[in-house]
């Protein structure tokens, strides 16, 4: 049973956090056509062109990933599995997954609207860690590179209306811009896996509720 809940932060929450900052269109005259004996018979050269009424397809956006120069831009944002939609211990394992690719897609893109979506206001470090942050960053002009997400779920509980996952994370390393693109800070990847618990809710699907972190003897 998991008792012991130690009270830290990610190493991005400190990453993550805002400072202070500051052709010619020509002419011509018709010409009359050249009388002749009989009827002219209408031809395929000389019907006029056939002019597509369909819209032209704009071509979609090119990805370009978080870097020096900026955030990631027309960045897909994840899709989540059909898998993590259910209300099952399987459902519970792919929606821990598909959150931490939420939250890898936050940190590239400062955009939090998709994590917000699956995200209670209740739940403290979803909104000082994985939310707050990112919306300062983007009012500043700041960005983030790296952070790629490793999870592991070890454990998931199905407790209707609630869910339980235990899993464990690592994190890549990352660095923080600021908006005149001057690296404010290279933060290293965790040496180790961290271990975390969510605390999940399903209403039309799962939302969380809350995230700890473990003491790793838990």
């Amino acid at each position: 049973m998991v008792t012991k809940i130690k009270k830290v932060s990610l190493i991005f929450c400190s990453a993550a956090l805002v400072f202070a900052a500051a052709g010619c269109v020509g002419s011509a005259d018709p010409v009359e056509p050249t009388p002749t004996a009989s009827n002219p018979t209408a031809t395929a050269s000389s019907s006029p062109p056939t002019t597509s009424s369909s819209p032209s397809i704009k071509p979609t956006p090119k990805p370009i990933p978080a870097s020096s120069t900026g955030p990631a831009k027309n960045w897909p944002v994840p899709v989540m599995p059909d898998a993590a939609k259910k209300n099952t211990e399987a459902g519970i394992k792919a929606f821990t997954e598909h959150y931490y690719e939420l939250v890898e897609y936050t940190i590239q893109t400062n955009d939090t609207k998709p994590i917000k979506k699956v995200s209670k206001r209740t739940c403290l470090e979803c909104g000082n860690v994985f939310i707050d942050p990112f919306d300062n960053n983007k009012k500043a002009g700041s960005w983030m590179t790296g952070a790629e997400f490793n999870v592991t779920v070890t454990r998931a509980i199905l407790q209707l209306p609630q869910g339980i996952s235990l899993y464990t994370t690592t994190q890549g390393e990352m660095n923080l811009f600021m908006s005149d693109g001057t690296l404010q800070g290279t933060f290293p990847a965790t040496p180790k896996p961290a271990p975390l618990m969510m605390i999940l809710r399903f209403d039309r699907g799962w939302m969380v509720e809350s995230v700890e972190y473990l003491d790793e003897d838990s």
